[in-house]
């Protein structure tokens, strides 16, 4: 595997965390706990929500990374990492995309009822779809995700959605997936940016995020249809 830079951080612990956060975050893990009891939103502990679904999500933050202006959060499920993001970076828009529409239907709800919108809305589209849109393709600062698909795939979804020069940030548990997506990074017209490295507080599992720059225009042909990219990914 080639050599990249990688940024190490210490994260603060759990109670210095809290101490910044943004009182919405807090009234999105209400709205979390609520809405479990009818829905299966996550298979997190609630005593681990802050550390496991919050922390996590704003890693980057802690490490001084740039959301830019717009994001968009691909595969968000009950809003992680993009809800986090977007409510810790306030002068920021979002667009949240999760295929179940009643997940999105209810996010929706939260972020009216607390005034977010329209400066967030959740989408219950494919990513496919959502990519190829006019009001999405090439619109956004940054992608994010903290989906399970293989990186590959996470590349060709969320490329399409990124202006040039920005980037894709890709929570994973290792970096060597890393060796496997030279021809996509190559057909996608992407590069390797940075990777940070950390552990969360009462964990000893290292985790990874890998961001990846966007260096032209993506090819119309990306990405491709719904279900394709899972099937046969390009590396």
């Amino acid at each position: 595997m080639h050599e990249f830079r990688v940024l190490k951080i210490d994260l603060p612990s759990v109670e210095e965390f809290k101490k910044g956060l943004s009182p919405l975050i807090y009234s999105h893990l209400d709205w979390l706990k609520e809405e479990s009891k009818r829905h299966n939103l996550t298979r997190v502990p609630e005593e681990d929500w802050q550390v496991r679904h919050v922390m996590d999500s704003l890693a980057p933050i802690l490490a001084g990374w740039e959301i830019g202006d717009s994001f968009v959060d691909i595969g968000t499920g009950p809003g992680f990492p993009g809800v986090p993001l977007g409510l810790q970076k306030d002068q920021c828009r979002f667009a949240l995309i999760e295929s179940k529409k009643k997940v999105v239907h209810i996010l929706n709800e939260f972020l009216d009822t607390h005034h977010i919108a329209p400066r967030g809305a959740a989408y219950g589209e494919r990513i496919e779809d959502v990519a190829r849109q006019p009001e999405h393709r090439g619109r956004y600062d940054r992608v994010v995700t903290r989906a399970l698909s293989s990186l590959s795939v996470l590349i060709e979804l969320g490329v399409p959605l990124l202006k040039v020069k920005g980037e894709l940030w890709c929570w994973k548990s290792s970096v060597s997936e890393l060796n496997d997506v030279g021809k996509t990074l190559k057909k996608l017209h992407v590069n390797v940016s940075k990777i940070l490295e950390y552990s969360l507080p009462g964990e000893s599992e290292t985790r990874y995020i890998l961001s990846f720059v966007k260096q032209k225009t993506t090819p119309s042909e990306y990405p491709r249809k719904c279900g394709v990219p899972q099937k046969r990914p390009l590396s």
